[in-house]
């Protein structure tokens, strides 16, 4: 009975086809999987109009305890980032798979899959990036959603609450310094990118050393593996270099959670 090798022709056609799969699936399947418990929230005016409802609700309750709009907000927040996770995570280990597999048929001859290999390697740094951003919003879906705020001119009653908060933020002895709800919330903004700089983190000593390795190593057998590791090694050591600048902006934005939550609104 004949083995079908993982590098051959027909499993990386399944693997394009998966990965091709994994991108669609990671912009359509949330939306698809959440709309009838949460159908009111897919169109982005709606979600941004229930957050803005959301956060009103919250600053005037006085306490540090979510509405029912918030709590249900965060929730779905919650349910749809870590569906990301789940499809990313997967969209990971096929452009891997399908990386290693154009490299190793590159390793066996066939020099056009070298700028396959280097693709897939490529497609599976950018896979990172999205399952280390959906990692950091799934642990904390409620500043995860601030952003959609300043997708507009806000006016009534969240144009007040927002001009309440940056005054808590600006002027912590002032009348809303002392807020519940704004503790609340630097609290959530300061784990939110605490959450990065772990995740991040972890990266950065992962791909860092391989790239080390591999650089080191870039001489070791024939030219074809020695261009395999050379090209590795500089694709891991600029994916080190941008997670190195996440990290600090991450960890520099935890150290100042007002300034953070401030420019996640919108502007100081």
């Amino acid at each position: 009975m004949r083995t079908v090798r993982w590098s051959s022709r027909p499993v990386i056609g399944l693997l394009v086809a998966a990965g091709v799969a994994s991108m669609v699936a990671f912009v359509l399947a949330p939306a698809a999987l959440l709309g009838g418990r949460y159908g009111s929230f897919r169109q982005e005016a709606a979600l941004r109009d229930g957050v803005g409802r959301g956060l009103v609700e919250f600053w005037r309750g006085g306490g540090p305890e979510y509405p029912a709009l918030l709590a249900r907000l965060v929730d779905y927040w919650f349910r749809w980032h870590a569906i990301k996770v789940a499809i990313s995570s997967l969209m990971l280990i096929v452009f891997v798979l399908l990386a290693a597999a154009l490299w190793r048929r590159y390793l066996r001859g066939a020099g056009a899959r070298a700028v396959g290999a280097i693709a897939a390697t490529s497609f599976a740094v950018l896979a990172t990036g999205l399952l280390l951003l959906n990692i950091q919003a799934t642990a904390v879906p409620l500043v995860a959603l601030l952003p959609l705020l300043s997708g507009g001119a806000p006016d009534g009653d969240l144009a007040r609450t927002l001009r309440e908060v940056r005054d808590g933020v600006n002027h912590p002895a002032g009348p809303h310094g002392g807020s519940p709800a704004l503790s609340v919330l630097l609290g959530e903004v300061e784990r939110y990118h605490w959450v990065m700089v772990a995740a991040a983190g972890v990266v950065v000593l992962a791909t860092g050393l391989a790239s080390v390795i591999l650089w080191r190593r870039r001489g070791a057998g024939s030219a074809r593996a020695g261009f395999m590791r050379k090209a590795l090694s500089v694709i891991l050591a600029v994916t080190v270099t941008l997670m190195l600048t996440v990290v600090a902006y991450s960890a520099y934005s935890a150290a100042d959670p007002g300034g953070a939550l401030l420019a996640l609104l919108g502007g100081g």
